[in-house]
């Protein structure tokens, strides 16, 4: 008795807190939960686009590469793919990074964002980025889909949004 009332309020705790799942959207504080973007750009991958005022990002071709054993968010069978960014700030003030966003999808499906130690993929800065500055980092996505297909990101920054279309390494 003592153990299955032990086991019971263990997996209530586990629900309650939904350790282990990860949300399907994420928001990132913007004036509205659904920014409209400012410029959608079709096979720009590799030339900045502009995301505000004085604030560029720069993405490379998606290539495609194997996660790591550790890396997290990574299902076998998805697509995965590994881009660097930079982010330019000419913007005349610091950039708070929790208001900085990739998001991609491929068609009707979400992809999502891998992290790999292992292969150096990090994710997106979490310092400020001064002004008269610029930062690169590595990202990476896993989709379900194949080469080829359509891919889609939306980029945010505070209430500054762009998105760039084309396709999955």
């Amino acid at each position: 008795m003592k153990k299955t009332l032990i086991a019971i309020t263990l997996v209530a705790g586990l629900a309650l807190t939904g350790c282990g799942k990860k949300a399907d959207t994420v928001t990132t504080p913007t004036e509205s939960a659904t920014p409209t973007p400012t410029a959608t750009l079709s096979n720009a991958f590799g030339s900045p686009i502009t995301v505000g005022p004085g604030i560029t990002v720069t993405i490379s071709e998606p290539t495609t590469f194997v996660p790591g054993t550790f890396a997290s968010n990574y299902l076998p069978g998805q697509a995965a793919n590994v881009f660097s960014a930079t982010l330019k700030n000419e913007s005349g003030s610091e950039i708070d990074p929790s208001t900085f966003s990739l998001v991609a999808s491929s068609g009707s499906n979400t992809c999502t964002d891998v992290l790999d130690g292992d292969n150096g993929i990090s994710g997106a800065p979490t310092e400020p980025i001064a002004t008269a500055s610029e930062v690169t980092f590595k990202f990476a996505i896993g989709c379900d889909a194949t080469s080829g297909q359509p891919l889609h990101i939306d980029i945010t920054i505070g209430s500054n949004t762009a998105a760039l279309d084309g396709t999955v390494a």
